[in-house]
């Protein structure tokens, strides 16, 4: 048989290899467990990684609804079309208007004639876009605008499906004054008043859901008694007007 040496020679001893053999067995159990902890620690840590991109996703959507998209009504490249006192009834108007679209930017001007009318001085010129929108979401139409005569009155105009009465063609009209440098305009959806020829009328309310056009508009009726006869009126427009809830 072979026989084992002594301790004392440097030997290796029967009873020595079974504690190393014990030893082993621990050391395997315990890297064991090890592994199988840190294994653990990494699907933790993946799986918080995991639940705080889904908190974040969840967040950035909650937030995302308080958001006021805004919706835009008409932009420079609409098909907007120039109407005038004499373009509609060329027997007595004498108005003229031109647009220019510029790259950021519509240049709405002209010349208002003065028609003596049945209620005095009347005259009128505006540009028109169609639409097809339903704006019952939203309170307010806003837009940027400047005039090279801060004293002239504007008239943002709206139509829906109610527009041909006998009467004569049903407006909502809101008007507006700005100076000579760009200004923030924001009209309160709810304050647009109907009219039939320049009249107030009742018994009429906008359909907001069913909006057809948006016209920029200058009448001489809501001018100055004073103003100029012929009355040079220029005013830009911003490249977009839209619909918001934002205060």
């Amino acid at each position: 048989m072979f026989a084992l040496g002594y301790n004392y020679y440097g030997l290796i001893t029967l009873s020595n290899l079974r504690g190393m053999k014990v030893n082993c067995e621990k050391i395997a159990i315990c890297d064991s467990i090890t592994y199988k902890i840190l294994d653990m620690r990494k699907k933790l840590v993946v799986a918080s990684i995991f639940l705080c991109l889904m908190n974040s996703s969840f967040a950035s959507a909650q937030i995302s609804n308080f958001e006021d998209p805004r919706l835009t009504l008409s932009t420079v490249e609409a098909d907007w079309l120039i109407k005038t006192d004499k373009t509609e009834r060329p027997q007595v108007g004498s108005s003229s208007a031109t647009l220019l679209k510029a790259e950021n930017e519509l240049q709405f001007q002209g010349e208002l004639a003065a028609i003596a009318g049945n209620e005095g001085l009347v005259g009128f010129a505006f540009v028109e876009a169609p639409l097809s929108l339903d704006l019952s979401a939203y309170k307010y139409i806003e837009f940027y605008a400047k005039s090279k005569d801060p004293g002239v009155v504007y008239t943002l105009t709206l139509k829906d499906e109610q527009a041909q009465q006998d009467t004569g063609t049903l407006t909502f009209e809101q008007e507006f004054i700005v100076g000579t440098e760009w200004t923030k305009v924001k009209l309160p959806l709810s304050h647009f008043r109907a009219k039939i020829r320049g009249r107030l009328v009742d018994g009429f309310q906008l359909d907001l859901q069913r909006v057809r056009s948006l016209s920029f508009q200058i009448n001489r009726s809501n001018q100055e008694a004073d103003s100029p006869i012929p009355l040079q009126f220029a005013l830009d427009i911003g490249s977009q007007v839209y619909v918001t809830n934002q205060e």
